[in-house]
């Protein structure tokens, strides 16, 4: 049953990464740091071998590094590069490539969609005064986006690319 554990934990973190970000654009650093200690676990559990387990770290690090780039040109927040760095960790190389595309797609989509929605909302003054979020999304001078949304959704659409959860999985039935 301990196998459950990083199970439970993986789809937790990222859940609640995403309602901070849309809640207050932040991803607190205690849900990344619960996802590496998870991996550190996971791997544990599935025997993970040294070569396989510095790829997954390795894979993490320049995910890392190009969070902090994209950070410094203000593209990304800081938050948005530690979680997926902590992601990174759990699919390894190449399986977090098919996670970061779905993310970028799905975040596409929700920057379109933000912006729709903040257009509208000033456009249409009623719209807002109904829906609170909305009125909170049109007064926001930046143009802000909760990534955390796109990035949980993307990596829970692509969670079977990870090599840990089949034998997490078999471990448990």
């Amino acid at each position: 049953m301990v196998a459950s554990l990083p199970l439970v934990l993986f789809p937790f973190c990222l859940i609640a990464a995403a309602l901070s970000d849309a809640r207050r654009f932040i991803i607190p650093n205690e849900l990344c740091a619960a996802l590496v200690v998870g991996f550190g676990l996971a791997a544990y559990l599935v025997g993970m071998d040294l070569a396989t387990f510095g790829s997954h770290v390795l894979t993490a690090v320049v995910v890392l590094a190009v969070g902090f780039g994209l950070f410094c040109i203000n593209v990304f927040g800081a938050g948005d590069g530690k979680l997926l760095a902590a992601i990174a960790l759990w699919f390894g190389w190449p399986g977090f490539m098919t996670c970061i595309v779905i993310v970028a797609l799905i975040g596409g989509a929700l920057s379109l969609a933000i912006c729709y929605a903040r257009a509208a909302t000033r456009r249409f003054p009623a719209i807002s005064a109904r829906f609170k979020p909305l009125a909170t999304l049109a007064a926001t001078q930046e143009l802000k986006c909760p990534y955390g949304i796109a990035i949980c959704i993307g990596t829970l659409l692509t969670v079977q690319s990870s090599p840990l959860f089949e034998p997490l999985i078999a471990q448990i039935l």
